[in-house]
């Protein structure tokens, strides 16, 4: 009987608590009446009428919900308006939590291996999280023997015009080891040089893919 009894799971417990055990008690009668092969038959016609009983049950408790629920919104107008507006607020506070959490903390960075990546501050007094200064990373990256590649990098924006129109483009100036680093490669063109580090080298840009075909 535990293989019926979990069919009787596919039923809402509300209906398997009222009509359960009459069910139990004419499934092991006709069972123990059942010859061998009539209990295969018997299986079968079971399992398909459960799950069509089943459905039918779930869609008319649904209907009966709604139903009841309407009523209720017709009746308190203003009070089912707030109820909506704060389940809303909810869902949305909720799914928008979830995506910040989910691009920060779970979701695994766009390289490869992700996991041997680490950003690197400075700390000062009255500073707990400082951006190098170009001479201490140096410092820092010809001092370091414990990582295989680094790079620097600090964000920058920038007002372009483009066929008339001002366009606000988002970015960072980096230095030219810092996408080996990352090991990203262009799509198109090349990445940036040692002679691009230099003082005096004419500017050189990238385009994300997004910008170069907006």
């Amino acid at each position: 009987m535990r293989a019926y009894d979990f069919l009787l799971h596919l039923y809402p417990a509300s209906f398997r608590n009222e009509y359960g055990e009459e069910m139990r008690r004419i499934f092991a009668e006709r069972r123990r009446r059942a010859s061998t092969a009539g209990a295969v038959a018997l299986w079968a016609e079971t399992i398909a009428d459960t799950i069509r009983t089943a459905a039918l049950v779930h869609l008319d408790i649904l209907r009966q919900d709604l139903a009841y629920s309407l009523r209720m919104m017709t009746r308190a107008p203003g009070f089912a308006v707030t109820a909506v507006v704060i389940v809303a607020l909810g869902i949305g506070a909720t799914t928008a939590a979830f995506s910040v959490t989910d691009f920060a903390l779970i979701r695994p960075l766009p390289f490869p291996d992700p996991d041997r990546l680490v950003k690197i501050w400075e700390r000062t007094p009255g500073y707990s999280r400082m951006e190098l200064s170009p001479a201490n990373y140096r410092d820092w990256r010809n001092a370091s023997t414990v990582f295989e590649r680094t790079g620097s990098y600090y964000t920058v924006a920038a007002n372009l015009l483009i066929n008339g129109e001002p366009i606000r483009a988002d970015g960072a100036a980096l230095s030219a080891d810092l996408l080996p680093a990352l090991g990203v490669q262009p799509l198109a063109g090349r990445l940036f040089a040692d002679a691009d580090d230099r003082d005096g080298a004419p500017g050189t840009v990238l385009l994300s893919y997004r910008f170069w075909q907006t």
